[in-house]
């Protein structure tokens, strides 16, 4: 197209069109926002109806050692301990009852009361004596002091005989258990005889008789 002419009312602007002078800066300022008015809309995506739902900034981890980011610790329930848990205070508690050690007496001692017994020596007896002479009138009553609790125990009585003979055996006022014993045959080798007894607490006397004739020599006695 031909370009018109330029006269002296008339100038031409950077896109080669000519205006007339005497429109001056009005005339400039028009076209400018008439410009301005053909700029497309900007065309955002997903449709003119429908904006993009603004998304919230992800957080950047802190990174760990090394750079690398640390894995989520991962945490339990609280749990609430279970009866079976808990310790019982019963089972806690020390037993009232003390330890019994054994007792070990020697019928020889002279702690026990003899009446009418006698201690005869023996070589080959335990500590080297025994008490004999013990039936009828006479009896033997070994000492038992400072037990710490009653209780059922064995008693262990070491004794020598050379026949047959019957020894009764009491714990205090006790029943009485008549023990018939042959021993080895021999005055001079220990044999040993055992039974339960209930022992008291404290001190008490474990007693060796025979009413009705002989019994055999009592050497020592033994509690467990």
């Amino acid at each position: 197209m031909d370009r018109p002419p330029v006269t002296g009312d008339a100038t031409v602007d950077g896109e080669g069109r000519v205006w007339p002078r005497r429109l001056g800066w009005a005339a400039l300022a028009v076209a400018v926002g008439a410009t301005a008015t053909f700029v497309p809309p900007l065309v955002l995506p997903g449709g003119r109806d429908h904006p993009p739902a603004a998304t919230a900034p992800t957080p950047t981890p802190a990174a760990g050692v090394g750079g690398s980011t640390p894995a989520p610790v991962p945490t339990s329930p609280a749990t609430t301990p279970s009866r079976s848990a808990v310790p019982s205070t019963s089972s806690a508690r020390p037993s009232a009852r003390p330890g019994f050690d054994p007792i070990s007496l020697h019928a020889a001692d002279e702690a026990n009361l003899r009446n009418g017994a006698r201690v005869i020596e023996c070589p080959t007896c335990v500590g080297g004596s025994r008490v004999g002479y013990i039936g009828g009138p006479n009896t033997l009553a070994i000492r038992v002091a400072d037990v710490p609790a009653a209780g059922e125990r064995t008693l262990t009585v070491t004794y020598e005989t050379a026949e047959t003979r019957t020894l009764l055996v009491a714990v205090g006022d006790g029943p009485v258990q008549a023990l018939t014993l042959s021993g080895a045959g021999d005055w001079r080798i220990p044999a040993t005889v055992s039974l339960r007894v209930h022992l008291p607490a404290g001190t008490s006397w474990v007693r060796f008789f025979n009413d009705a004739g002989p019994a055999p020599d009592v050497n020592r006695i033994e509690l467990r």
